[in-house]
């Protein structure tokens, strides 16, 4: 919790200070927390599955916060005051959900459910995990690669 704190003041520096570099340093923490979550759930089709379905119900959670607003600022409002709570439980229950996304697959209309999970797997294994694990670990030390 410390580090992620540290790295919102250094983003709120780096906004405040250097502004065009902002967005390459966003870059830089989304890939370091995705870079976590891909070793902890094994460097797969699961990590990448549950990464992205986890931004996915953020995003959707944010936007439909967003739309459900009477304006603006009683968006932000709202959220000001609502944000311990609400997006935390929210998150929590996002998180839930983004553990169990093959369930999504194999319910869909048998059998074509477990058919399109067996697709995804072999697109991901031959076409996307070599390119999306050079991307996320280009800059990467080889002690920081082996640990």
């Amino acid at each position: 919790m410390s580090d992620r704190g540290r790295e919102a003041k250094q983003l709120g520096m780096v906004l405040k200070d250097e502004p065009r570099s902002f967005p390459s340093a966003v870059l830089t923490i989304f890939r370091r927390s995705v870079r976590a979550v891909w070793r902890a759930r094994g460097g797969g089709l699961y990590a990448c599955g549950f990464v992205i379905t986890f931004v996915y119900l953020e995003i959707r959670m944010f936007f439909v916060d967003i739309f459900e607003a009477e304006s603006i600022s009683g968006f932000f409002s709202e959220a000001a005051t609502e944000m311990l709570f609400k997006y935390l439980g929210e998150s929590i229950q996002n998180t839930i959900t983004a553990f169990i996304w093959p369930v999504w697959f194999v319910q869909y209309e048998q059998p074509w459910g477990i058919v399109m999970l067996v697709g995804i797997y072999l697109v991901f294994a031959n076409f996307i995990k070599t390119p999306l694990e050079n991307w996320l670990f280009h800059d990467e030390s080889p002690e920081e690669l082996a640990g």
